[in-house]
């Protein structure tokens, strides 16, 4: 990655991982989408154990990684205490089984943050910049963006897996906002029992 792109991904990294801190529970995290590890690095500590995982070998940060198919992650059910999913959504070919997976495995809390279009002009600035940016990442490895949506269209889907935000926030500063709408959504995850099961655990606990 060119050096310019780094830091600026890492101060970035920064931001999220101060964004989502509040919002945390238990002791067990997983940044599902991790990238670099840079989320996951600043948010380890001697009381918190953070996990990272994504679909290729990007990790920069010396954080525990896992690469896996992108479709089923090699965790048991309920695992972790939170699960982030920070500018993930907007990449995956299937958002919904995506959520679904990351909720088969995680107990108490799911963090997402997206960038929400409100109207055609957003929509397109978000397609250019995120395309651009991401082609100097990983080798250009990271699927392009493909489900941009509005922010009632995530909020639908949240609902209709029962999560309920203890949280939602703007993310960025004005300037920011100018291109590109960062929503924080901090969702409580129903009991186990209450929830739709995938056929079997999978994976294992996390070492």
């Amino acid at each position: 990655m060119r050096a310019p792109i780094d830091a600026l991904v890492r101060r970035y990294a920064r931001g999220q991982a101060r964004d989502v801190a509040p919002w945390i529970v238990g002791r067990r995290v997983l940044d599902l989408g991790a990238g670099e590890g840079y989320v996951a690095d600043v948010l380890r500590g001697p009381d918190r154990l953070v996990y990272g995982v994504d679909v290729g070998a990007f990790q920069r940060a010396r954080i525990r990684y896992t690469v896996y198919d992108g479709a089923h992650l090699p965790f048991a059910d309920d695992v972790f205490d939170t699960t982030l999913l920070l500018l993930v959504l907007h990449h995956c070919a299937q958002p919904e089984a995506m959520l679904d997976e990351a909720l088969r495995v995680t107990r108490q809390r799911l963090i997402v943050t997206e960038s929400v279009h409100r109207n055609r002009r957003d929509l397109f600035w978000l397609r250019l910049l995120d395309a651009r940016l991401n082609r100097f990442r990983h080798g250009g490895g990271m699927p392009p963006p493909t489900h941009f949506r509005p922010p009632r269209d995530w909020a639908t889907l949240f609902a209709s897996r029962d999560l309920r935000p203890a949280a939602i926030r703007w993310l960025g500063s004005p300037l920011e906002r100018l291109v590109h709408h960062p929503v924080l959504w901090a969702l409580t995850v129903p009991p186990a029992a209450e929830r739709p099961r995938a056929d079997g655990a999978r994976g294992g606990r996390p070492g």
